[in-house]
């Protein structure tokens, strides 16, 4: 049954007006309701409320990436295919609603009374599901939705914006609550369950609040039949060099950040000998972010170009790390890490998904077919790469140095490795995607490419008559 209120509506009118974009912004804010949540208290949820052995888990999260690469590819497959009253991508938001409350839930609810084999088969099962399965079917037909929304360059980078900004939003608030939420239901393994099982449910009626709003305008039509070439549409999609560079860019971009944020609780609570500083630090990155990404980064876009952009803030982002090598014990300098983290961090995601739909028109040009769900599928496998490579450095890292949940003192094997793990390497992470981006030169192209793809399409019209 179709429900005529909740139809497409590509004739709504342009440019996007506010509560659109505010409500394509939510879609992140919900998204990081969970992902967040997976990237900063999952790792110590396993370790000290599960107590299930940290290099297992890391394995674990590791070899999911295998699964996570052919649910993306899979995934762009079904945007590309799909023919919906509800729009090509925007659809998938409305089909994922339930699932998206299922996996939240079941991320955090590792039987208690499970014998270790048992819990690392719910572990395996659960993250593949709520991650591999659940994220990318949500996420990726969000993003791939903003280049539906509108084909104008600057009107694409306010949509960034404004998802950056909500999904500052939404990190700020997970990481802000979690912790207070968990300690509210009682601070034991039932209480994470609770907690998320409310946030499951609060995030699931944002992503409808973003699918009610949002509206697909631009014309992306369900490939004939002879087009439908799974191995050239590949070999398109990885002749695209500034995707290619992109891609490697978003890797060691989310690796390294989730590298950073995953280790944090630990450093809160054995350096500084309070974890729930983590809510407050986490509040101060956040509001840093969001600063820098909505009074700053827009005054830089134009005359520096999202390349350079992202570069300065990779610098800043050094600074930071290298702050929290120099003065790990200090409460301080803890919070002016946050300070240059957050700083670094409005402009990193931001310029990065700002590139996105760039690449799209550039794979356009050079092939002459528009291929969002691919293109889009590449980007959140490079964000899930890192998203699941990330904790397993962590956690292999710990391990190896002998990390012990129930052990009441550190070791000094075990001091160091989580204060190398906290700074030096997600710098060194971050400097492969400041080597990726130096060969991203399309800033400088793009406004050409979008001549001669204007230009191609109105000879397209022109033609048409006479067919």
């Amino acid at each position: 049954m179709i429900i005529n209120a909740l139809r497409n509506r590509p004739d709504k009118p342009t440019p996007i007006n506010f509560v659109e974009k505010t409500a394509f912004g939510l879609g992140d804010f919900a998204s990081c309701m969970l992902y967040v949540a997976a990237q900063s208290f999952l790792m110590f949820y396993y370790t000290d409320y599960i107590h299930i052995n940290i290099g297992i888990v890391a394995t674990i999260m590791l070899a999911s990436r295998i699964f996570d690469g052919f649910s993306d590819i899979f995934m762009g497959h079904l945007i590309e295919r799909t023919n919906s009253p509800y729009g090509k991508a925007r659809a998938w938001l409305l089909r994922m609603l339930i699932p998206y409350v299922l996996g939240t839930v079941m991320l955090f609810s590792v039987p208690e009374s499970f014998g270790e084999t048992a819990k690392l088969i719910y572990v395996f099962f659960s993250y593949n599901f709520a991650i591999t399965i659940v994220y990318t079917g949500i996420n990726l037909p969000y993003g791939a939705m903003m280049t539906m929304m509108t084909k104008e360059s600057y009107e694409r980078s306010v949509l960034v914006i404004f998802r950056m900004v909500l999904a500052t939003a939404g990190a700020a608030t997970i990481t802000a609550i979690t912790l207070p939420l968990v300690k509210f239901f009682g601070d034991d393994v039932r209480a994470w369950t609770y907690a998320f099982m409310v946030i499951g449910l609060v995030g699931a009626a944002i992503f409808f609040t973003t699918f009610f709003f949002c509206h697909e305008r631009v014309a992306s039509p369900v490939p004939k039949e002879e087009d439908r070439d799974f191995k050239k549409n590949m070999k398109q999609l990885f002749t695209n060099r500034y995707w290619i560079a992109l891609t490697l860019a978003m890797v060691f971009v989310c690796c390294s950040d989730i590298v950073y944020n995953t280790v944090n609780i630990y450093v809160c609570k054995y350096f500084l000998f309070d974890a729930e500083l983590i809510g407050p630090f986490g509040l101060t990155q956040q509001t840093l972010r969001l600063v820098s990404m909505v009074l700053v980064l827009p005054f830089l876009l134009k005359p520096l170009g999202k390349r350079n952009c992202l570069l300065l803030a990779c610098i800043c982002i050094f600074a930071a790390l290298g702050l929290r090598l120099l003065f790990p014990h200090s409460v301080t300098c803890f919070y002016a890490t946050a300070v240059l983290y957050g700083f670094g961090q409005g402009f990193t995601y931001t310029t990065l998904f700002a590139m996105i739909p760039d690449t799209v028109e550039y794979g356009e040009y050079k092939d002459g077919e528009r291929h969002e769900g691919y293109i889009y599928a590449g980007a959140s496998f490079g964000t899930k790469v890192g998203a699941g490579v990330g904790p397993a450095i962590v956690g292999l890292v710990l391990n190896f140095s002998g990390y012990n949940a129930e052990a009441t003192t550190l070791t000094d094997e075990v001091s160091s490795a989580i204060l190398m793990v906290s700074s030096v390497v997600p710098a060194i992470i971050l400097a492969l995607a400041f080597v990726a981006m130096l060969f991203y030169k399309l800033d400088k192209e793009y406004d050409g490419i979008i001549k001669e793809l204007e230009l191609r399409h109105q000879n397209d019209q022109k033609e048409q008559p006479a067919q």
